[in-house]
C-alpha cells in the first residue's frame, strides 16, 4: 500500500473516501485499525479505482470482519461462494421500487457491514446508491419523542408490506413457473425462509456497541409494525421515523464508477439502491460481514 494514502471526509455528516489505497496489497495491523476506526467514524467508506478479483474482494472485506453468507435472497443471482453477484436491470423483481433498509434486520444477528465492488455500471448513468446516517436521524428527534421511542419495540420480518403482494403471489403460484429454474428456486427459498425466520421483536432505538451513539433501527424494508399501539398509531409513528431518515442533509448519494468499492456499517447506516437505469446493465459484487456478537 502506498505510504501516501489518506482518509478524506466525503460529506459533513456521512462518508469518507480512502485515497491512494490499493486493496490488493497487504495492510499492516496499524493500517487495518485505522480503516476500522474510519468506518466507525464515517459510517461509509469509498475506495475508488479498485480492480479486484472475487478472492481479493473477500480478502479486502476481511479487514473489517468475517465474511459470511447470511442473507436470504428471494430473487436474483446467488452463489455458493462468499461473493454474491447482483446483476439486473433498473426494474426490481417485484415490479416496484427499492426502499430504505438495514440488511437482514429481520434476523437476531444482522450483518455488521456490507462491502460492494462495482464491476459494470450503466453507460448512460443511474444506478446510484444512497446512504443515510441513522444516528444523525435520531439526533433530529424532539427530546420527548426520543424518550418515548426509546421504550418501544418493533416487529421485523422479510414479509413486510412493500414485498407482501409479490411474495404472496409467488407462494400461491401466480408468478411462479415450476418450469423456470430461477422461479422454482425463489419459491423454495421463500418457503424455507418462512419456516426458519419468524418475525422478531427489536428495539425501535438501538445503541451502537462501539461508539455508544443511539440510532433509529426501524426501516421501510423489514419493519412491519410497532408493538403496544394501534395499527393506525404504529403506521403514523413509523412514518415519522421513515421521514426523518429521508432528510437530505443526513444522506449521501454515490455515483458508481467501475472499480469503486464501498463498505458501510450496517448497524448505523441505512441504504437505498436507485433503480433508474432501465434495461441497462448494472453488475456489482457483494460481500456480507457477519454479526460480531456485540449488537
Amino acid at each position: 500500500m502506498s505510504e501516501r494514502w489518506f482518509v478524506q471526509r466525503y460529506l459533513p455528516n456521512l462518508g469518507a473516501r480512502v485515497e491512494g489505497c490499493d486493496l490488493r496489497l497487504v495492510l499492516s495491523e496499524d493500517q487495518r485499525v485505522l480503516l476500522n476506526q474510519a468506518l466507525l467514524e464515517h459510517g461509509v467508506l469509498f475506495f475508488p479505482k479498485q480492480h479486484l478479483t472475487p478472492a481479493q474482494l473477500v480478502e479486502a472485506a476481511c479487514i473489517f470482519g468475517r465474511p459470511e453468507r447470511k442473507n436470504l435472497y428471494l430473487d436474483g443471482h446467488s452463489s455458493a461462494s462468499q461473493v454474491e453477484v447482483i446483476e439486473h436491470s433498473g426494474k426490481t423483481p417485484s415490479g416496484g421500487t427499492d426502499n430504505w433498509h438495514i440488511d437482514v434486520s429481520w434476523q437476531h444477528e444482522p450483518p455488521k457491514a456490507t462491502m460492494l465492488h462495482a464491476i459494470d455500471v450503466p453507460s448512460n448513468g443511474g444506478g446510484d446508491t444512497l446512504w443515510v446516517s441513522a444516528t444523525a436521524a435520531y439526533e433530529l428527534l424532539d427530546v420527548d419523542l426520543a424518550r418515548y421511542f426509546d421504550k418501544l419495540q418493533a416487529v421485523h420480518t422479510f414479509l413486510v408490506a412493500p414485498k407482501r403482494a409479490h411474495l404472496t403471489d409467488l407462494l400461491q403460484g401466480y408468478r411462479a413457473d415450476p418450469a423456470m429454474p430461477e422461479q422454482a428456486e425463489s419459491l423454495a427459498r421463500l418457503r424455507d425462509g418462512l419456516q426458519r425466520y419468524l418475525p422478531i421483536e427489536v428495539p425501535v432505538i438501538k445503541t451502537h456497541p462501539e461508539n455508544g451513539k443511539k440510532m433509529i433501527f426501524v426501516n421501510e424494508g423489514h419493519t412491519s409494525h410497532i408493538l403496544g399501539v394501534s395499527r393506525t398509531a404504529s403506521q403514523g409513528l413509523l412514518n415519522l421515523l421513515f421521514d426523518l431518515l429521508k432528510t437530505p442533509e443526513i444522506q449521501l448519494r454515490h455515483h458508481w464508477q467501475a472499480g469503486d468499492v464501498a463498505i458501510w456499517d450496517n448497524r448505523q447506516v441505512q441504504h437505498y439502491a436507485s433503480r433508474d437505469y432501465g434495461a441497462q446493465r448494472r453488475r456489482i459484487h457483494r460481500v456480507t460481514l457477519a454479526h460480531d456478537g456485540r449488537f
